[in-house]
């Protein structure tokens, strides 16, 4: 059976992730594609809730354990919001998958988290990884929020890229790497010509 395609975008925060989803999910409506935008922690389910409270410093929770949230979410998350809509020939679109709990674990954990995501959930049909420096990431936050959740520090934006770069290495084919220093029509544009050229959309 003919089922529908999975794409991630990834990168640092502040990378333009969001802004790139609903331009790709306003094309796929023109062009009569049926799209599901979804994110990645999840905010509705059991898992989901906890780790919102956690990152938002509300509960306290061990580095280890709050990835293994992640992963537990995401398995929860694939099942029941991503698998149904791919069966139904349905585009998801995801802020974030697997690279990201990679991304923000610890160093010394990163080898173990990319191994149990791998092992529990499927690749994307292609990730997009929206590369731009911690800098600019920590100048856009600061812009846009008066607050920061606890992985918008200058040195965990910066090791978290460094991470990205690890994990994508391994996945190769499956990521593209995007320059988010460019304007967001053009970002748009490049995405839409991978996308066609891989036959996605």
């Amino acid at each position: 059976m003919k089922k529908g395609k999975f794409i991630v975008f990834e990168g640092i925060d502040g990378s333009g992730k969001g802004t790139q989803m609903k331009m790709l999910a306003k094309y796929l409506k023109d062009n009569r594609i049926e799209a599901v935008l979804t994110r990645e922690h999840t905010r509705d389910l059991a898992v989901g809730k906890l780790i919102e409270k956690t990152v938002n410093r509300e509960e306290k929770m061990d580095p280890l354990s709050l990835q293994l949230c992640f992963t537990a979410d995401r398995v929860d998350h694939f099942e029941k919001v991503i698998r149904p809509a791919l069966d139904e020939e349905k585009t998801v679109i995801s802020d974030r998958y697997y690279l990201s709990t990679v991304a923000y674990t610890d160093r010394d954990k990163k080898e173990l988290m990319m191994k149990l995501n791998e092992a529990v959930v499927p690749k994307a049909d292609l990730t997009f990884f929206i590369d731009i420096s911690p800098e600019v990431a920590i100048e856009r936050l600061t812009k846009d929020r008066e607050e920061k959740t606890i992985f918008e520090r200058y040195e965990r934006l910066q090791q978290s890229r460094k991470n990205y770069w690890w994990a994508m290495r391994r996945m190769k084919a499956k990521v593209v790497v995007i320059d988010g220093g460019e304007t967001p029509e053009i970002i748009h544009k490049n995405i839409l010509k991978i996308l066609k050229r891989r036959k996605i959309i």
